[in-house]
């Protein structure tokens, strides 16, 4: 049977030969040992201690690149939704105050009719004596006041 190959170290790097050195303990139990095995026994060992464990520098740093990439990409689409999130509430606060400039807009009419009602069943009441039309003029307009204005009549309110 062929003898392993064993990685030699090199000669310039000192602290290379200290990685490479095999301890005391493990060199008293390999000279107990027959020859052959003792070789492949110490040719395993060092190739187990010598790897290094995960990938080399330029594959990490493709990694690195790559998770810093993807980590950037998060951050826009984050950005992006609060982006949207405030045009969407910017929209909407648009329509708040265009709904409600509407509608205030659509009570400043109604209670400018109710006034003219009222008014014009007044004039009637008091111009025209024998005609009931006047009253319920007053009575209509009124009711628009207090529709426009928000208030519940009495015969409505439930306790």
């Amino acid at each position: 049977m062929a003898d392993p190959v064993q990685p030699k170290p090199s000669q310039s790097d000192p602290a290379e030969k200290e990685a490479l050195a095999v301890p005391l303990e493990v060199k008293q139990a390999i000279e107990n040992l027959p020859p052959q095995e003792a070789k492949g026994l110490l040719s395993i060992f060092l190739a187990r201690t010598t790897t290094t464990f995960g990938p080399d520098p330029e594959t990490a740093k493709i990694i690195a690149q790559s998770e810093m990439h993807e980590e950037d990409c998060r951050l826009q689409a984050y950005q992006a939704a609060l982006q949207n999130k405030e045009t969407q509430g910017q929209r909407d606060h648009d329509f708040r105050k265009k709904k409600l400039n509407h509608q205030t807009a659509m009570a400043v009419i109604v209670l400018c009719a109710a006034t003219g009602l009222i008014g014009l069943g007044i004039y009637i009441q008091v111009t025209q004596t024998g005609n009931s039309l006047g009253g319920y003029l007053i009575l209509g307009g009124g009711a628009l006041v207090f529709h426009a204005l928000g208030v519940k009549p009495p015969a409505s309110s439930k306790d």
